[in-house]
């Protein structure tokens, strides 16, 4: 498991390096757009598209599980008291399942959307006609991963309560166990 998890981890990373590809491709259209449209009168027409579609599409979705990894997405703390506690270990290893299945019905939704506009040649009415396909395929492929690192998360939950201790989740650079009561 622990190769997996260091191949998951290089997969996160390499995704995270593409991710600041992406911002610095938005701040560099953004800007070369804003320099033609108020010093030439000529904006760019594809700017809109490129961003939208694609370069947004590639930020969020290829950082979701590098940041499920660091506990970066948003929790509620109302019940983080009861972490010691296997009644809380059990209801996250319950919510990690959960989560699981809609992960699956969203790559589900992106594949089969993805390969119809593949198929279907479909483009974006524009001054460029963006093919719509690849967005979706960024997409399904930060949803998968996130779906291995959320699988890996909840099989660390389900050995260490069945050894007795609750696994916390990766925090910056340092990892937690504590005993179960």
């Amino acid at each position: 498991m622990q190769m997996l998890d260091r191949l998951t981890a290089g997969v996160e990373k390499a995704f995270l390096y593409l991710t600041g590809l992406g911002l610095m491709a938005i701040m560099l259209v953004i800007v070369v757009d804003v320099v033609m449209r108020y010093l030439f009168s000529a904006p760019l027409s594809w700017s809109y598209d490129l961003i939208g579609m694609y370069l947004v599409t590639l930020v969020f979705f290829l950082a979701l599980a590098d940041t499920f990894r660091r506990g970066g997405h948003i929790k509620v703390d109302l019940f983080e008291s009861l972490r010691g506690n296997r009644l809380f270990a059990v209801a996250e290893i319950l919510c990690y399942c959960t989560a699981l299945v809609f992960f699956a019905l969203i790559l589900k939704q992106m594949i089969e959307s993805g390969v119809d506009g593949m198929l279907a040649g479909d483009v974006v009415d524009g001054a460029i006609p963006w093919p719509t396909w690849p967005p979706y395929l960024m997409a399904a492929l930060g949803v998968a991963l996130l779906m291995i690192r959320v699988t890996l998360n909840t099989i660390r939950r389900i050995a260490a309560l069945a050894a007795g201790r609750v696994y916390e989740q990766e925090g910056g650079n340092h990892l937690h166990v504590e005993h179960v009561e």
